[in-house]
């Protein structure tokens, strides 16, 4: 079974802003869900997933690699 995870914990999760989630996930670099409710939900398999692809190459610099 899928989990899904709040934006927030995401955010957490990759260093970045609950902004950076909705970015993510608008560009399709995170999947996510959207309750009955309007509230978004991110898969936990998809954060885990950029957390694998990624490279942080200063402090202020992650980059990416794509799929």
């Amino acid at each position: 079974m899928t989990e899904y995870i709040k934006p927030g914990k995401a955010a957490e999760q990759l260093g970045v802003s609950r902004d950076s989630i909705r970015r993510y996930v608008e560009s399709g670099a995170l999947d996510a869900i959207i309750t009955p409710g309007g509230q978004r939900r991110i898969d936990q398999a998809s954060v885990d997933s950029v957390i694998q692809r990624r490279r942080r190459v200063s402090p202020t610099v992650t980059i990416i690699e794509a799929e």
